[in-house]
């Protein structure tokens, strides 16, 4: 049974990366709390409009806006536009992320820019421009990035995601720290091994590879990282900055991390779209 923060009911949320997986369940969380949600997607519009449907059917309220978030221009008209659409911001999740896996040799600085760009980039361009409007309309806002275990512990073949979640955390923690006292909080969402759309089949086939390393025996589901994030966007953590939390079934309290075989070569990431 999902929580209820009455605190949220009317909250005006942005959720990046909210067509599918971890920003759609989050997106539905926020509706269910009565929050109206912006729903941010670059190129899924069919699985953003089936998000902002779910957000309706919650008892939210929801509109879906693109962006590419490797464009700096295309950030600022996202938030200004989230901004008008509500009249403010209460609620930023930077949620959207780019993983790659793939062997240092093989993947050069192109690979490596657009990781970085989306990962780390992106969430630094666009909590700055929210938190400057916040500050200018006295707005106590929240912002959460979405982290992960690969931000303390990685395996082979993640160099590129591992360390821009690894600079996102500390980038939350000096943003709380710059930003306390106009009372805008940050925080991070770091999780485990969660099979979304994309990961499904996959870590299903690869179950044996990674459930030993999981002390609760299982992955986690979509639903329980939007129920944390929930509880570090509303007042019940209202003491509560800088922090990352980690849910991953216990798989950090292990000193060992599963051997993957060497992934073949990704493909080349496609051009930067300035809307």
């Amino acid at each position: 049974m999902t929580t209820q923060y009455p605190d949220l009911k009317g909250a005006r949320v942005l959720v990046t990366g909210a067509s599918g997986g971890l920003g759609a369940a989050m997106a539905r969380a926020f509706g269910a709390q009565g929050a109206r949600v912006v729903v941010h997607y670059r190129t899924r519009a069919e699985g953003a409009a089936q998000t902002a449907l779910a957000v309706a059917e919650a008892g939210g309220e929801a509109v879906k806006l693109r962006a590419d978030l490797r464009s700096e221009a295309a950030i600022e008209r996202l938030v200004d536009d989230a901004w008008q659409q509500w009249d403010g911001l209460d609620v930023v999740v930077n949620n959207a992320g780019v993983v790659l896996k793939a062997a240092i040799l093989d993947a050069g600085s192109r690979w490596w820019d657009d990781v970085l760009n989306v990962n780390l980039r992106a969430p630094y361009l666009l909590s700055r421009r929210v938190a400057a409007r916040m500050i200018d309309a006295g707005i106590r806002g929240t912002i959460l990035h979405n982290s992960s275990i690969h931000a303390r512990r990685s395996t082979r073949y993640f160099s590129a995601y591992a360390a821009s979640k690894a600079a996102l955390e500390m980038l939350a923690s000096v943003q709380a720290l710059e930003w306390a006292e106009h009372g805008i909080r940050v925080n991070c969402v770091a999780p485990g091994v969660v099979p979304v759309e994309r990961t499904a089949t996959a870590l299903a086939e690869a179950e044996e590879l990674w459930r030993p390393h999981i002390p609760l025996g299982r992955y986690g589901r979509p639903e329980e990282i939007a129920e944390l994030t929930l509880f570090l966007a509303s007042e019940a953590s209202g003491w509560t900055t800088g922090q990352s939390y980690v849910a991953d079934g216990g798989m950090l309290a292990r000193i060992d991390m599963p051997r993957r075989p060497r992934p073949p070569l990704p493909p080349e990431p496609d051009l930067i779209e300035d809307d």
